[in-house]
């Protein structure tokens, strides 16, 4: 069980460049600052997890956070299934996504329903659900201070959202398409 001030961060906001002139809260990033103990766990935590995944269990089509991959390999890819499908005459439609905020809108309950799935081990996926158990994050000024339970997404620059992000999204690559064909 962890301790509770490793589940508490603290908010910086720091104004994005190109947004000082700006009066909209939006101008800010929200930076978490987390208890030592917590980074150093959160890291061994993700690294133990992911060497477990990257054992053929995650997607092959997975390009984001994976080791030895990059966005060249995923147009690369990309090119190949659209070339492929031209040259059989069939019709091919691609569709992007840009989901806002992502590392924020993880819902923690699909990353460990994820990790169960996974059969991953008993000792990683508790630690992981005690992880994501009972957080909450403050910013403090001079005068004031706030605050809130913490119940979804992975803390701004987290060295694990990346591969919670990894695993929770994993399955939409899984789908079965018409023709029966995954990409």
């Amino acid at each position: 069980m962890l301790p509770h001030k490793w589940k508490r961060a603290r908010i910086i906001p720091l104004t994005k460049p190109g947004k000082e002139k700006c009066s909209h809260p939006s101008k800010y990033r929200p930076i978490n600052l987390l208890n030592t103990g917590t980074k150093v766990l959160e890291k061994l935590l993700i690294n133990r997890i992911m060497h477990f995944l990257y054992n053929d269990l995650l997607n092959q089509n997975q390009f984001g956070f994976t080791p030895q991959k990059s966005t060249t390999d995923a147009a690369m890819a990309a090119k190949d299934f659209i070339d492929e499908v031209i040259t059989k005459g069939q019709i091919v439609a691609l569709v992007s996504l840009n989901v806002k905020s992502a590392f924020d809108a993880a819902w923690c309950p699909s990353v460990i329903k994820a990790l169960k799935d996974f059969y991953c081990p008993r000792n990683l996926h508790n630690l992981t659900k005690n992880y994501f158990t009972d957080r909450s994050a403050f910013i403090a000024t001079n005068s004031i201070r706030i605050e809130t339970a913490v119940n979804k997404g992975c803390p701004q620059g987290s060295c694990s959202g990346p591969g919670y992000w990894n695993i929770q999204y994993n399955s939409l690559l899984n789908v079965n398409y018409a023709n029966g064909r995954k990409r």
